[in-house]
C-alpha cells in the first residue's frame, strides 16, 4: 500500500524495483533470500509497503549473500549501485544495500558516502545456542540504554556507568564472544547449528531457529501484487518481534518515516 505521501510513493515505488532486481538475480542464480523486519511485516500486514515505511529489508544465509555481492556487480542495472564498504570506502556498515542513482534518502546526516534510495540485504549466520544470543542481546541493549536519554542527563551518565563500569567484565567477555563470532563464523553451519540470525557484527540477533527462515517459501502477489520468498514460518518472526498484536496498526504518533531528507529526481 502506496503512501498518500507523493514523495513518500515516489521513494517506495523506486525501493519496489530494487526489491524485484533482487528478486530477479537470486531466482536466476538459485540463490536465498527473504523479505526482512518491516518489509516481511509490510507483506502480511498490507500485502505491500507499510504506508509511512521508507526503507525496505531483505536477508540472506552468507554463503548466498557473499555470491549475491559478485554477482550484483556485474549484473545490476547501471542506475543501481551496490554499496558494500569495498565499493563505497566512506560507506560505514557491515552489511549491503542496494541503492538508486540519482535519487536520495539521507538517513542520519551529511556523510559523504551514497545516499541513493535503498534496499538493506543483511547476511544471516549460525549460532550454535539460544544462551550466546542472549548475551550478545543483552551488550547491545546494555550499550544502547545511555542513547534513549538526553546528552549530559543524570539518566544518561548513569546508564553509561552502568554499562563500563558495573557490567565491564561481563561486557568484555560477551565482546570477545561476539569478534570470535565474526572470525571463525565458517565454523558455524546448518548441521551443528540450530539458531539463525542477523550476523554478529551487523547489531541485534534474535533466537530464530533455522527451520522458522528456512526453507524460504515463494508467495504470491505478496507485496504490492509481485512475488517474493518469504521465511518458512513468518508468524511466528513476526510475532517474536513485534509482538502476538503484530497485525494491529500502532497509535498514528508512531507511524513515523526515518529518513531525514528524501528525493526522487536528480
Amino acid at each position: 500500500m502506496f503512501n498518500e505521501d507523493k514523495t513518500i510513493a515516489a521513494a517506495q515505488k523506486v525501493m519496489l524495483e530494487i526489491l524485484q532486481e533482487i528478486h530477479k538475480i537470486c531466482v536466476e542464480n538459485n540463490l536465498t533470500y527473504w523479505l526482512e523486519a518491516g518489509t516481511l511485516l509490510g507483506a502480511v500486514r498490507h500485502k505491500g509497503f507499510i504506508p509511512w515505511d521508507d526503507d525496505s529489508d531483505v536477508s540472506m544465509p552468507r554463503a548466498d549473500y557473499e555470491k549475491f555481492l559478485k554477482i550484483a556487480q556485474k549484473k545490476l542495472p547501471e542506475d543501481m549501485f551496490l554499496q558494500t564498504q569495498d565499493t563505497d570506502k566512506e560507506y560505514p556498515l557491515p552489511w549491503a544495500k542496494i541503492r538508486k542513482n540519482g535519487t536520495l534518502l539521507v538517513e542520519t546526516g551529511n556523510e559523504k558516502y551514497h545516499h541513493g534510495i535503498f534496499v538493506d540485504i543483511f547476511p544471516y549466520d549460525y549460532y550454535e545456542s539460544e544462551e550466546v544470543i542472549k548475551k550478545l542481546q543483552w551488550s547491545r541493549t546494555t550499550k544502547d540504554e545511555k542513547n534513549k536519554y538526553p546528552k549530559g542527563s543524570l539518566k544518561r551518565i548513569f546508564a553509561g556507568l552502568y554499562a563500563n563500569v558495573f557490567c565491564f567484565a561481563s561486557m568484555r567477555a560477551i565482546e570477545k564472544k561476539r569478534l570470535y563470532l565474526i572470525e571463525h563464523r565458517d565454523e558455524y553451519t546448518a548441521d551443528k547449528c540450530q539458531f539463525f540470525s542477523y550476523a554478529a557484527d551487523v547489531g541485534y540477533v534474535y533466537p530464530n531457529t533455522v527451520d522458522e527462515i528456512l526453507p524460504v517459501k515463494l508467495a504470491e502477489n505478496v507485496f504490492e501484487g509481485f512475488s517474493f520468498y518469504i521465511p518458512n514460518k513468518p508468524d511466528r518472526l513476526l510475532e517474536a518481534t513485534y509482538g502476538s498484536d503484530y497485525m494491529q496498526l500502532p497509535p498514528v504518533e508512531q507511524r513515523k518515516t526515518h529518513a531525514k531528507k528524501i528525493g526522487v529526481n536528480f
